[in-house]
């Protein structure tokens, strides 16, 4: 990463270099590394989720919670990205869950996913949230603590709703990450074209 001073740009993120990952792919890599039991690692899926719902399509996200004791807040309604598929002309993803809800071990980690680490977030602390290798955020956008108590319909419910101070919460964050990957492919998605997210672009 050379003499590049990382800058803070949008909410959490952080801008850490200008050099895109080089993939096989050409598409844009958002990796994402997180954890069943991580009351805030459940509540970042839920902005991730809905901003790459903007690039593409997923399939085998499985609805789940956060752990119910240990942790600073419990039972946050999330899903998991551990068996899941996305598919997208822009953006390739990576979800890596280390362990699930009750602590057990999970998935383990590849080599180019230690690669990634050791550069970016060679703590390993989650979640952690990687788009294309230029912006990069450490914990939650927003408190797991909004979401204590509600179940996935209620969330949902929320985010649907405008007015809903946590919906508005949530929904910052998602149009955060959403901008970010819309500067990473130079803009070439329809949702990249609406003012609010070129505003944000700009901010970058």
């Amino acid at each position: 990463m050379s003499s590049f001073v990382p800058k803070k740009v949008l909410g959490k993120f952080v801008h850490v270099t200008d050099e895109p990952l080089k993939k096989p792919s050409g598409k844009s890599l958002v990796f994402f590394m997180g954890a069943g039991f991580c009351p805030f690692c459940a509540a970042e899926r839920w902005a991730v989720v809905n901003a790459l719902s903007n690039f593409g399509r997923w399939e085998g996200l499985v609805e789940t919670t956060s752990a119910d004791h240990d942790e600073k807040y419990l039972s946050i309604p999330t899903v998991s990205f551990a068996r899941a598929k996305y598919e997208s002309a822009y953006v390739e993803f990576i979800g890596r869950e280390t362990a699930d809800r009750n602590f057990e071990p999970l998935q383990e980690l590849g080599e180019k996913d230690n690669e990634i680490l050791d550069t970016f977030n060679p703590d390993q602390t989650i979640p952690f949230l990687l788009i294309d290798g230029q912006f990069m955020q450490v914990g939650a956008g927003y408190s797991p603590q909004i979401l204590e108590g509600k179940d996935h319909a209620m969330v949902g419910a929320e985010l649907a709703n405008p007015s809903s101070p946590v919906g508005k919460a949530m929904k910052i964050e998602i149009d955060n990450i959403t901008a970010l990957i819309c500067k990473s492919i130079a803009g070439k998605a329809a949702v990249c074209n609406s003012e609010n997210i070129k505003s944000l672009v700009r901010k970058t």
